[in-house]
């Protein structure tokens, strides 16, 4: 901790020096500008952060261990806001790495290859924080997450297998949305400027945000999951009977929109009602638990248990987010 002492300029300018360190760290010289925020009864002092140059990071191949550690370097550098990331191939045996490399833009948004040539590959990380707000994103992926859910209900009721595929390849798209909103929310943690264009209200709303954004990646995996395990119960018993599933689906999908709805009008008392909402749903996933023990078909027990779990799971999440809405709706007085 540094402290400053406060003098008067002027007559009515109240002046503070700036510690030498900072200053020599950030590069600033006589006649920059600085971005001073309020918040309550402290000062946030910020560089022009919009404007400064894109960071460069540089990645040789011969210092990485392998292709899939590259993968995990890559996302590395995109999440902590790395705009340009220059690939060095400078090992013989390259090709494993470009294809990571090609792969990555997959599932890392904005991330665009603009050179490609024998010796290096170049990223380019093209984002807008005005276009895509981090709660547009978290909106999106809440979208996402309970048609995927909705679907799925579908898909037990008709024996829809074409349906349950398709909700399993819409798990893709909520781990895109994912990394981007992560990447968000490191920025924003560091620059309040930042958080203003990605409508976040408060920093201190961020560690809230990055909880719910990871459960709601979560609840994805976890419906991709039961999707997965119908598709197999289907093969193994096709003449299955998951009335009760059904029900209970539609039930996680009822809790999981009152926890999000929340957390977005910062509303406590919906928060509290999910919890109530809980109760029932883990007395009805208790008592199909319960019946399971009466299926003759080992495997097909197996595989309900599994999607059974994963709703519970799913509830489960949807009480962390209420949880998250509570806490961002209580402020100090």
């Amino acid at each position: 901790m540094d402290t400053r002492k406060v003098y008067v300029s002027g007559g009515s300018t109240y002046v503070i020096s700036l510690p030498k360190k900072w200053v020599k760290k950030i590069n600033l010289k006589p006649g920059d500008s600085l971005v001073v925020t309020e918040h309550g009864s402290s000062l946030q002092i910020e560089t022009g952060v919009i404007e400064k140059e894109s960071r460069t990071k540089e990645i040789k191949i011969s210092h990485v261990t392998s292709s899939e550690a590259l993968e995990r370097i890559l996302i590395a550098f995109y999440l902590v806001g790395y705009d340009t990331i220059k690939i060095k191939l400078d090992k013989e045996d390259h090709l494993a790495y470009r294809e990571i490399i090609r792969n990555i833009m997959g599932y890392l948004i904005g991330v665009e290859i603009v050179e490609d040539t024998s010796e290096a590959m170049t990223l380019e990380i093209m984002l807008d924080y005005k276009r895509m707000s981090t709660m547009w994103i978290l909106q999106r992926m809440f979208t996402i997450d309970r048609s995927m859910l909705l679907d799925l209900g579908k898909a037990l009721k008709n024996k829809d297998i074409g349906l349950a595929k398709d909700v399993i390849a819409r798990e893709k798209e909520i781990d895109r949305l994912y990394f981007l909103v992560v990447r968000q929310l490191k920025s924003a943690v560091e620059y309040q400027q930042i958080a203003e264009k990605l409508g976040i209200e408060s920093q201190k709303d961020c560690l809230g945000y990055r909880i719910v954004v990871k459960v709601l990646e979560r609840i994805a995996d976890h419906i991709e999951n039961i999707a997965k395990s119908y598709i197999q119960l289907f093969d193994n018993q096709k003449e299955t009977q998951l009335d009760e599933f059904i029900y209970l689906t539609n039930n996680v999908v009822a809790t999981f929109e009152k926890s999000v709805q929340a957390l977005f009008t910062r509303n406590d008392e919906k928060a509290e009602s999910v919890f109530h909402e809980l109760k029932k749903v883990e007395k009805s996933r208790s008592d199909i638990s319960k019946g399971l023990f009466k299926i003759i078909d080992i495997q097909s027990a197996i595989l309900m248990k599994t999607m059974l779990d994963s709703l519970g799971r799913i509830a489960s999440y949807s009480g962390d987010i209420a949880e998250v809405a509570i806490n961002m709706s209580t402020q100090v007085s």
